[in-house]
């Protein structure tokens, strides 16, 4: 059996360009004063955490063929909802956790049943979602900052190294952990197997007997529920909420969307991985750690979702220009007529 010879060419550096990212920052930061820092290492990785639920929820539905544009709002809508059932009316931090995510359960399923009942465009869908959920909020909390009041346990937990000599808060560990059960959940199941044929050929899908409206479905209840989920451990974390957390700067949305897309998922779905959009959102926390100016995070991250887009651009017109050809075809007539040499 003839080994396959391990070659690091274009599109070796392409499948796993999230790593190249991120090693490529790594090196960069032995040049940044105090960057390997325990500090700085557990402030990047945490306050990062938020963005690497949102590029969860965006990446799932991506690959399932699908846009979320709900996953920031949800997320926001998460942590104000916890800090408000448990600053005002008392509930325990798991009660209001359950809450939220149950929450974004419910929105999740009216984006699905909205998409594949209704047959709307989902980037309809969740941009008209959108609104919904921030006028909830707005109802919720009258416009109002909300924080986690005098209870600070959980707070100190979220915040705390799990594990002495890794410098990672407990909230970037359980961000990993569920990041990574999803990963094993669309890799070695029927569910994952059938998300990435749904949003690969809906056709084939269908053909193969897989009922593709409850896989989407699912796909957005997934990504909803993460994002509230997240957003309520991130309010928690954070000490405080508002309905314009994350908006100053480049908008968390657009940094989980340019992460999903960096990190390989296909804009028109099939392929991805929440891992690879996960590495990316590490190496762009880590980049705004280095480049302090926003105009200069704006500008390198650009460049490099520019590029990526380009090379995928280019890489499928040349697929799909030989879709259906046989460039062998003389070959194989002289063998079938027994002309060949």
């Amino acid at each position: 059996m003839n080994k396959k010879k391990f070659k690091i060419n274009a599109n070796f550096i392409n499948n796993y360009r999230a790593y190249f990212f991120l090693i490529i920052i790594m090196i960069i930061g032995i040049f940044t004063p105090k960057f390997y820092t325990a500090f700085n290492i557990n402030a990047v990785t945490g306050n990062g955490s938020l963005v690497m639920w949102l590029g969860l929820g965006f990446t799932v539905c991506l690959i399932a063929g699908h846009m979320d544009l709900t996953v920031m709002y949800m997320s926001t809508f998460g942590a104000l909802l916890c800090l408000g059932l448990h600053s005002i009316n008392g509930l325990p931090y798991i009660v209001c956790i359950l809450i939220a995510t149950l929450v974004g359960v419910i929105v999740g399923l009216a984006n699905g049943i909205l998409v594949t009942k209704f047959l709307i465009p989902s980037f309809i869908v969740t941009l008209g979602m959108q609104f919904v959920v921030k006028g909830a909020m707005y109802i919720y909390t009258g416009g109002a900052e909300l924080s986690i009041g005098k209870d600070y346990a959980f707070n100190e937990f979220l915040n705390e190294k799990l594990i002495p000599f890794l410098p990672f808060s407990a909230y970037f560990l359980i961000t990993t952990l569920i990041i990574f059960i999803i990963m094993i959940v669309f890799r070695y199941t029927r569910f994952g197997r059938n998300v990435y044929m749904v949003g690969g050929n809906l056709e084939t899908a269908w053909l193969a007997g897989i009922k593709s409206d409850r896989v989407t479905t699912l796909v957005f209840i997934i990504s909803a529920a993460a994002c509230a989920f997240g957003g309520a451990l991130n309010g928690v974390y954070s000490g405080s909420a508002s309905i314009t957390m994350g908006e100053k700067g480049i908008s968390p949305l657009m940094i989980a969307l340019t992460a999903t897309i960096v990190g390989g998922t296909a804009i028109q779905g099939g392929k991805g991985s929440v891992v690879s959009t996960w590495v990316t959102l590490i190496a762009i926390a880590f980049l705004k750690s280095i480049f302090k100016k926003t105009e200069m995070q704006v500008l390198v991250i650009a460049v490099i979702l520019i590029a990526c887009v380009c090379y995928e651009t280019i890489t499928l017109y040349r697929r799909n220009k030989t879709v259906g050809t046989r460039p062998n075809l003389h070959k194989e007539y002289l063998e079938e007529t027994g002309k060949a040499k």
